[in-house]
């Protein structure tokens, strides 16, 4: 199943939080890339549970998303770097931390509170990706497709 970076809207809904994803766009176990306001937020689906957390490793500026999930951790497809994706904290090799940002779901929608995250999220967007979609292929290689 390809892993899609999608356009996002402020919602009128509430006032600072703002339109990620549709729910049924974020399976179990997957997650997807949006781009909110110029932040990169990943968002991961535990289980049903949905969280939010800054996209690009503080590496090399990996992307996240397009990395494997291992229940509820992420792991950098560049270095196999580990965040927690409910706290932001890196579990493998230690000592740095992800902004995580709250949410909520409303409807169809997961909203993001762009104004409240845990830490403040990295400026270096140089590696983001750039592209509409990012898939796994069947070798440890990977393709981007636009």
């Amino acid at each position: 199943m390809p892993l899609q970076i999608q356009s996002a809207s402020v919602s009128q809904e509430a006032s600072r939080y703002v339109k990620a994803a549709a729910v049924d766009s974020v399976t179990p176990g997957n997650s997807v890339a949006v781009k909110l306001e110029g932040n990169y937020i990943g968002i991961h689906n535990v289980d049903g549970e949905f969280y939010a957390i800054d996209n690009i490793c503080p590496h090399v500026g990996g992307v996240l998303h397009a990395g494997k999930q291992e229940g509820g951790i992420i792991v950098c497809p560049i270095h196999q770097w580990k965040f927690d994706v409910k706290t932001g904290k890196c579990i493998w090799p230690g000592e740095c931390e992800l902004a995580t940002f709250p949410l909520k779901v409303s409807g169809d929608n997961i909203l993001v509170d762009l104004d409240s995250p845990s830490a403040p999220p990295k400026q270096n967007r140089l590696h983001a990706c750039a592209t509409d979609t990012v898939e796994r292929s069947k070798s440890t290689r990977w393709r981007v497709s636009s």
